[in-house]
């Protein structure tokens, strides 16, 4: 895939921004490093019981919120990984994979927005820029919003340029913004974090894009407390790429591998996975720049 078509998309590591609790983080590292096979099939098994969970229970918010997160979660980590690594090899072989992942992001997006509609009856006028104009959103909510911005995400980059997915880009940035007015330093600053892809590639992007997705990535490193590789990837693989900076591009990937991935117990899964796509990306360098 050409330089240009990667940057019309989020990128992969839209992913890492979830939260874990401590335990399930180090059983999922023991897990990734020894059995990585079996660690797919957890989190398959997992969605596969939280999906069964939230369409046998249609109005029960929380039901669906599992369901659309551990969906998210596993064709982000797993089939997304999957197809962009194969896609460089063999592309027909990499679309399939990225049409199954469109699939389940679709249907992470229909349990995610109904679990908030079931919060806020006039969610769907709101995200659609119907009326009401506003919705007085709890600081709870701030999980959903992120979440449901990941479905839509998830979405646009596995369709590879249908209009029709690529049109849905502005709720992204209004889910974003939304949760980050509620809850700024919600999961060690995920929001500033995820604002720094999408201020390089919203529809309306200013003049000034990159200072601007420079401002959010200092926000995230004060937010996280220098202990999450996820602004230094997003860094990486948005500022530097599109500036062509290899310099910038390296000098990113080993300040973020140079973290201590378990100085945060609760950062620890999403430290592993991104010290792996940092090696990853190290190691395909001469694909990223001209």
């Amino acid at each position: 895939m050409s330089f240009t078509n990667r940057n019309n998309f989020l990128p992969l590591f839209f992913f890492t921004f979830f939260s874990l609790s401590c335990s399930t983080s180090s059983f999922s590292i023991v897990a990734l490093n020894f059995t990585p096979e079996l660690a797919q099939k957890t989190f398959h098994r997992n969605s596969i019981r939280l999906e069964k969970k939230a369409i046998n229970s249609p109005n029960d918010s929380k039901a669906l919120y599992n369901a659309s997160k551990n969906l998210t979660m596993y064709t982000y980590g797993f089939l997304m990984d999957e197809a962009k690594k194969i896609s460089m090899e063999d592309y027909k072989e990499g679309l399939k994979i990225y049409n199954e992942a469109n699939s389940i992001f679709k249907r992470s997006i229909l349990y995610i927005e109904k679990s908030i509609q079931l919060d806020y009856k006039d969610y769907f006028a709101w995200i659609n820029n119907s009326q009401p104009s506003s919705i007085d959103f709890k600081k709870e909510s701030s999980s959903k919003l992120y979440w449901a911005a990941a479905s839509y995400a998830g979405a646009i980059q596995s369709s590879n340029g249908d209009p029709n997915w690529v049109v849905q880009l502005p709720k992204i940035g209004k889910l974003l913004e939304t949760g980050l007015e509620l809850y700024p330093e919600w999961n060690y600053g995920a929001f500033y974090t995820a604002m720094i892809p999408y201020s390089m590639i919203r529809h309306d992007a200013s003049p000034n894009k990159i200072d601007t997705a420079k401002y959010y990535f200092n926000k995230a490193l004060e937010a996280s407390g220098l202990q999450d590789l996820s602004p230094y990837i997003a860094y990486a693989e948005n500022i530097a790429l599109y500036q062509q900076n290899k310099n910038e591009f390296t000098n990113m990937l080993y300040s973020a591998l140079r973290i201590d991935i378990n100085a945060n117990p609760d950062l620890s899964l999403v430290n592993y996975i991104n010290r792996s796509r940092a090696n990853w990306l190290l190691d395909n360098i001469d694909e990223f720049f001209y």
